[in-house]
């Protein structure tokens, strides 16, 4: 009997415990973040000895999420948490490091017990081992989409080879973590040389993993006694390729028709006709290859036009010396593979794949050139009797001047100015364009109707640029941030001077410039290892709303 009092009285107790920690219930729901309220040692504390820090939060936190965004700087690896209501108590395991200051960093990555709000910035404490706290600040922003949360790596160079410095595998030395707006701070550094990283660290493992994580870099900063605060660091962060392009399939679409479909795009400039090779299983006698073009702007697609090939042979197609965007060579163990020539007669004439005024309700200007991609590799021996515009309301002709870009695609420019608000309509005779089997259309002709747009109905941004320093190419990007549907307008500006971003829809635009070091007409965010550094770029202040016919000027990157 009195072991079951026993029993009982212990179960009341446990009830009663669990009950004294249950969160309180009903009222509106929880939308305020929690915050450290209280913390042990105090801020910029000197000479502590002591073995534990310890932190109270303004309300109950997942003890899960504290633990795992709590960092160390310089890194104290080994700690124990004892958790008492909403504090906190961290234990180290290992003895400190002489006339140190250390760093405790708590992460945005911290939420609360009820509705996982997370904590609003990070929250930082210093304390010193010795008689002096370091005072060294960088702070700045990552711009990204989903700005919170980025991991901000930073490695004290002074005593490091910076050749053989790798994310991959070595633990930055200092940490902090990007609030909601993208903003950080690295506070109580010492004197030195850093290099900093703007990491999301999927695996939360304080390690850059490629192609996982996305990542920025940027130049690396010095602090000394004389300069011990650098603001206005910024990141972009992109995902970075280090897997180089391979062969994903290969079809017969006819007897003379090859679609081959990479893994990424190619850089356009390293594919040539020489870059493909058809040969037997053995390699000995090859299929010739007569040209060949790409499916898409993409690079990822490309058929090749080629002799008769034989029914049911089997043959292999070699791909050598193509790089993708990143400058990776194509895989040599996927460079290779095998497939089934086709029996299927090549009947079919060229076609249009592509047609940019073939919607009627694109936007067209009187300067514009006209672009048409075709189905197949085409001869046009007559321009003038292959393509014209027809003014719409007298049937007067206006003549084309052709660009072949390549031999499925080409680009038509006006020989006479178009006029504003004009209707036109663009003619195709396609008697007059034959593949290279001499299949072409029955003697028809087809009109793509087309309107000239009034200019005055857009706006523009006008403005000047002070460059940042150095002579390098340069882009300026306006996205409509109301329109995500709209592509970013880019122009090539010069490092000084003035700038012009016309014929743009109305809308609420963010303007970026940047150095274009490598001619690629993009931003790059850098490479981690080997090490390369971002791009300079700079986002203009303020959104910039534009209207019809009313010029946006002013503007002026400082």
């Amino acid at each position: 009997m009195k072991f079951k009092q026993s029993i009982v009285f212990f179960v009341t107790l446990l009830l009663i415990g669990c009950a004294g920690q249950r969160m309180p219930e009903g009222g509106p729901p929880d939308t305020i973040p929690p915050e450290v309220i209280s913390v042990y040692p105090a801020p910029n504390t000197i000479n502590f000895s002591d073995n534990k820090i310890v932190l109270e939060f303004s309300e109950y936190v997942d003890r899960r999420s504290v633990e795992e965004a709590l960092f160390f700087s310089p890194a104290i690896r080994d700690v124990e948490f004892d958790w008492s209501g909403t504090e906190v108590s961290i234990i180290f395991q290992e003895a400190l490091r002489k006339n140190t200051t250390y760093v405790a960093t708590l992460g945005t990555d911290v939420k609360d017990f009820r509705n996982g709000n997370r904590m609003a910035s990070s929250f930082t404490i210093a304390f010193s081992t010795g008689e002096k706290i370091d005072k060294g600040i960088i702070s700045g922003t990552v711009f990204d989409e989903k700005p919170d949360g980025i991991m901000i790596f930073s490695y004290r160079m002074n005593d490091i080879l910076a050749d053989t410095l790798n994310p991959v595998h070595t633990h930055p030395d200092y940490i902090t973590q990007t609030g909601k707006t993208g903003k950080f701070t690295l506070t109580n550094l010492a004197d030195g040389t850093y290099r900093l990283f703007a990491v999301r660290d999927e695996y939360r493992n304080l390690l850059y993993d490629p192609e996982v994580d996305d990542a920025g870099t940027t130049n690396d900063v010095l602090l000394s006694a004389a300069d011990t605060m650098k603001s206005g660091i910024q990141f972009i962060l992109a995902k970075e390729d280090t897997t180089p392009p391979r062969i994903v399939s290969i079809q017969a679409l006819d007897n003379k028709h090859i679609s081959v479909t990479l893994s990424e795009s190619l850089d356009s400039l390293s594919v040539k006709k020489e870059s493909f090779r058809i040969s037997d299983t053995l390699g000995t006698v090859e299929l010739p290859i007569k040209t060949f073009f790409p499916g898409s702007e993409q690079y990822t697609q490309f058929t090749l036009v080629t002799d008769k090939q034989k029914d049911k042979e089997t043959y292999l197609l070699s791909i050598a010396g193509v790089k993708d965007l990143s400058g990776y060579e194509i895989n040599p163990l996927a460079k290779q593979k095998l497939f089934t020539g086709s029996n299927l007669a090549d009947t079919i004439p060229p076609r249009i794949a592509l047609n940019t005024v073939k919607d009627s309700m694109a936007m067209f200007f009187s300067d514009d050139s006209i672009t048409l991609q075709f189905t197949d590799a085409v001869r046009i021996e007559k321009v003038d009797s292959a393509f014209g515009v027809i003014k719409r309301n007298d049937s007067s002709f206006i003549g084309l001047n052709a660009i072949q870009k390549n031999p499925a695609k080409y680009i038509l420019k006006p020989l006479s100015a178009l006029g504003i608000n004009q209707k036109y309509s663009l003619k195709i005779r396609w008697k007059f364009i034959e593949d290279l089997f001499g299949h072409h259309e029955k003697d028809s002709t087809t009109y793509f109707p087309f309107t000239i747009i009034d200019p005055e109905q857009f706006g523009n941004i006008d403005g000047s640029f002070a460059g940042f320093g150095k002579k390098s190419p340069m882009m300026i990007q306006a996205e409509n941030i109301a329109n995500k549907n709209q592509l970013p307008k880019m122009i090539h500006i010069s490092s000084f001077g003035k700038f012009s971003i016309v014929r743009l829809p109305e809308g609420q635009y963010v303007l970026k410039a940047f150095s274009d070091d490598n001619n690629n007409q993009r931003h790059d965010a850098g490479k981690i290892f080997p090490y390369h550094c971002g791009e300079q770029f700079k986002y203009y202040p303020d959104t910039l709303r534009v209207r019809a016919r009313w010029p946006v000027d002013g503007v002026f990157f400082k």
